[in-house]
């Protein structure tokens, strides 16, 4: 086991050196960790990482510096380049010289924790005064606690977050020495064995269950946090420390029934079972109705790497772990590149695009106008260049200022809204696919070269000519299918039927003017009610019904520009979720580029 930074940077206070302790802040863009620390000797021998390359030499280089000056510390910035692209991301670092009595005391204090695998935050407070300070799981604290301190500390135990707090007159950066997750294994033979040295290699903390005692020894698990043996199951289960966090893996044909029924009366993270397809079967069966414990089992354990040997099962074991606790894809970082996506447009029709997308593990970003004129608000994305962020079915998009916050976004797993409605990002994102969902009518500057995957939905466009790929959006026997060559159906300007009501429901603007109205979507209107206006001219409600669509207030509009809908259905219409036309065109769109990328 390599050591680690708390390690190093207490052997050295013990030896009274001095040394350099490293950490990043914050990031910005593309860079290759968001999160590191590292300590720098008076050798300049680097122990731990925040990220290699030109960051960490640059890193090396100012500590080293800074060891043979009088400053206690230096707070910088260093801007990432990837290739052709000179400003890729930024890394904010805190550089600070450890030499004093009380700082090599706080290190040992620290190093001392983390041996133990107590869960701690570990404090670098930045404002108002430089100084290091820690809270330990059982209230123990390090250094002259900030009362701020402890309140947000309290809370990054809690939560198992790292932060980096900005306020006027309070800056720290809260890091978890221990991570958050500790890990449950039952049954002490090789496979487990072999998880726990690999566990204890990026820092898991391990507690081993048996019920003999010759399988759960300090030489088979000489770091375990815990080494439990009680008569039964049961009894080994309460004395384990189980929490919303804990990672349990079954490796005992002994056990695995029973313990798995019993852990999944816990609310734990994970449940992994050693075993074949038939006992996975058989256990599902088992949890028939459970569906929200069955959720949490992984049967047969592990991601298919071809593992064979206990060693090899334990690095797929791991990487399923890994993959559960930071709520990652699993996907292979070569193709993650593949996987992005950038959409022209964010109204209701492209949401149900968007949707689909990310929920099948597309990464979206998404191109509007500064001021998107969708209707249909509450189920379009687009609302985010109003309102900053928007969520639809669970989905949160925010809006973002360049490419580098979009993909920062993208890895909180969140949906990107750029403005930028002539795609200058083009370049700099690299798209596989590009989807034009504007629903303009009418091509609005897409080229059938600007991705290898270029899809539009609706007329205006040309398989072969203007796009790969052309989607039908018009309600019928054709929606959703998927046109290879020719155009989609012609727009008839009249709206598809709705209780026998078409282009009845339906309102455009009287003139050209300001559109205002105080009515909000999801409003039952009756026929000559006055729903908006236009510089003053009031907009009648032709029907009785629900407002299903409606323009956002203060917006300029033109004569016969489209300001609202109303669904006759009334109260029975749904206007919080995506259409079913939306999630068609959608699925259209998934299996298109999914064909597409499976040729590939």
């Amino acid at each position: 086991m390599n050591t680690t930074v708390l390690q190093q940077a207490s052997n050295l206070s013990e030896h009274k050196q001095a040394f350099v302790f490293v950490i990043i802040l914050k990031s910005e863009g593309s860079t290759s960790r968001s999160q590191g620390a590292m300590v720098v000797d008076q050798e300049g021998i680097i122990t731990g990482t925040i990220g290699g390359g030109e960051t960490e030499a640059y890193a090396q280089h100012q500590a080293l510096d800074l060891l043979s000056s009088q400053e206690q510390s230096r707070h910088l910035s260093f801007t990432v380049r990837q290739g052709e692209i000179s400003d890729a991301g930024k890394v904010h670092l805190l550089l600070l010289t450890c030499n004093t009595e009380s700082m090599q005391k706080a290190f040992i204090q620290f190093r001392s924790w983390e041996a133990n695998q107590l869960q701690h935050v570990m404090g670098v407070q930045l404002q108002p005064s430089l100084a290091l300070m820690g809270l330990c799981e059982g209230g123990a604290t390090i250094g002259d606690v900030h009362p701020k301190f402890l309140e947000q500390a309290h809370q990054v135990l809690e939560n198992g977050e790292p932060r980096f707090i900005e306020t006027n007159n309070w800056i720290c950066h809260m890091s978890l020495p221990v991570k958050a997750h500790n890990l449950l294994l039952i049954g002490g033979g090789h496979v487990n064995q072999a998880i726990a040295h690999l566990s204890h290699a990026v820092g898991l903390p391990v507690q081993i269950l048996e019920t003999r005692t010759e399988f759960a020894t300090e030489v088979l698990f000489p770091f375990a946090r815990k080494r439990i043996v009680a008569e039964t199951v049961k009894q080994a289960l309460a004395e384990a420390t189980i929490t919303t966090r804990t990672l349990c893996v079954i490796a005992s044909h002994a056990f695995d029934e029973e313990s798995a029924k019993l852990l999944l009366d816990r609310d734990i993270a994970y449940l992994g079972v050693l075993g074949s397809r038939h006992k996975a079967k058989k256990l599902a069966s088992s949890l028939h109705s459970r569906p929200q414990a069955a959720q949490k089992l992984y049967c047969p354990i592990g991601l298919d790497l071809g593992s064979e040997t206990p060693q090899e099962i334990a690095v797929s074991a791991l990487a399923e772990i890994m993959k559960v606790m930071n709520h990652a894809t699993g996907t292979s970082l070569r193709n993650m590149g593949r996987k992005v996506v950038l959409v022209r447009g964010g109204g209701d029709l492209a949401t149900g695009v968007i949707l689909r997308l990310h929920r099948s593990g597309y990464r979206a970003i998404v191109l509007e106008t500064e001021q998107p004129s969708v209707i249909r608000t509450t189920v379009s994305l687009a609302q985010a260049m109003y309102g900053g962020t928007v969520e639809v079915e669970g989905i949160t998009a925010q809006r973002c200022a360049n490419v580098k916050e979009a993909f920062k976004l993208l890895e909180e797993d969140i949906v990107p809204v750029l403005a930028d409605p002539t795609m200058e990002c083009l370049d700099e994102v690299a798209p596989v696919c590009l989807v034009d969902a504007i629903m303009a009518k009418r091509n609005l500057g897409t080229h059938i070269d600007d991705a290898p995957l270029v899809i539009a939905l609706g007329p205006g466009f040309e398989a072969g000519v203007d796009c790969d790929l052309v989607i039908e959006t018009k309600r019928g026997h054709s929606l959703g299918r998927i046109l290879r060559e020719g155009s989609a159906i012609p727009n008839t300007g009249i709206p598809g039927l709705v209780n026998g009501f078409g282009k009845e429901r339906v309102l455009h603007s009287p003139k050209d003017g300001i559109f205002k109205s105080e009515y909000t979507i999801g409003a039952l209107v009756h026929a000559g009610e006055v729903i908006a206006t236009v510089d003053g001219e009031p907009i009648l409600a032709p029907i009785d019904g629900k407002l299903r669509g409606l323009l956002n207030s203060g917006l300029p509009v033109t004569k016969h520009f489209k300001v609202a809908d109303i669904d006759p259905r009334g109260d029975e219409a749904d206007h919080t979720t995506v259409s079913e036309k939306a999630y068609a065109i959608g699925g259209a769109v998934l299996e298109a580029l999914d064909g597409f990328l499976n040729r590939a």
